[in-house]
């Protein structure tokens, strides 16, 4: 008859799964946690792009050359919006990234809660990975850079 192991000490890492959804709770909460300090640390440019400039990175090129704004324009300086608390500047400036900014607080909210309960991420991360669920965010996405094309070229009477 073979000897049961004692369970580990406590305070002592082990390879439970619990351990693993902590890792990847630190994971996902380190970096959520650092897109929003950022983007508080930023001031939102009030002509709705450029913001990331503030960061050493280049202006769009696309929107440069062309006039036309990338799927992504706006994008920083919504999540600056958001994190300042101005949700309807947000919201009005880049409906994507005013979305995304959201989801980037509340998976920080969420997997802090995992890091402290070891509660795996696992079945949140399989819903969220669902095809209907990724064809829904890719036509949201190019609806909110319809809506950035219109407000920044002035289509429709539209401006910022």
């Amino acid at each position: 008859m073979s000897a049961i192991p004692p369970p580990p000490a406590l305070g002592t890492a082990s390879s439970s799964p619990a351990n693993g959804s902590r890792l990847a709770a630190l994971a996902v909460f380190a970096a959520s946690t650092a897109v929003l300090v950022v983007a508080f640390a930023l001031t939102p440019n009030p002509s709705g792009v450029g913001t990331h400039e503030a960061m050493g990175l280049p202006a769009c090129g696309l929107l440069r050359a062309s006039g036309i704004p990338c799927a992504t324009c706006g994008m920083t300086t919504s999540f600056s919006y958001a994190a300042h608390g101005d949700l309807l500047a947000s919201f009005i400036n880049q409906p994507a990234g005013a979305v995304l900014a959201l989801l980037t607080a509340m998976a920080a909210v969420l997997s802090g809660y995992a890091l402290a309960t070891g509660m795996s991420l696992a079945p949140i991360g399989a819903a969220i990975w669902r095809p209907r669920v990724v064809v829904i965010a890719a036509a949201l996405l190019l609806i909110a850079w319809a809506y950035k094309i219109v407000v920044l070229t002035g289509w429709f009477g539209a401006s910022t």
